[in-house]
């Protein structure tokens, strides 16, 4: 008996929703630990040995965490581009069909 397999196609669907949800799930991730996290442990590492948390801190680091998410949605981007989704697929497993599929 033969398998069934669905055919896959080179054109990656919702290009800009991927985009989208890496940056929000990417911005929760760099939000909870650079905006919520870090500086709790920074300002317990720093009361240890007797010093204070430097004013804004906490900006520089929110402002990290809103690079991260941009960066990640970017490249979320770059990577639904057909020619780097095909070498992706080509040359490492994170294209979006398995390697070999064209």
């Amino acid at each position: 008996m033969a398998k069934h397999q669905a055919p896959v196609t080179n054109e990656i669907w919702f290009k800009g929703q991927r985009a989208w949800r890496t940056g929000l799930a990417s911005g929760i991730v760099a939000a909870i630990g650079l905006i919520g996290l870090l500086p709790e442990v920074i300002r317990i590492v720093l009361e240890e040995a007797g010093e204070s948390m430097p004013p804004g801190l906490r900006l520089w680091l929110a402002a990290a965490a809103v690079l991260i998410t941009a960066g990640s949605s970017a490249v979320s981007r770059v990577m639904a581009i057909p020619a780097v989704d095909a070498w992706l697929r080509r040359w490492t497993p994170f294209g979006s069909a398995p390697r070999g599929v064209e």
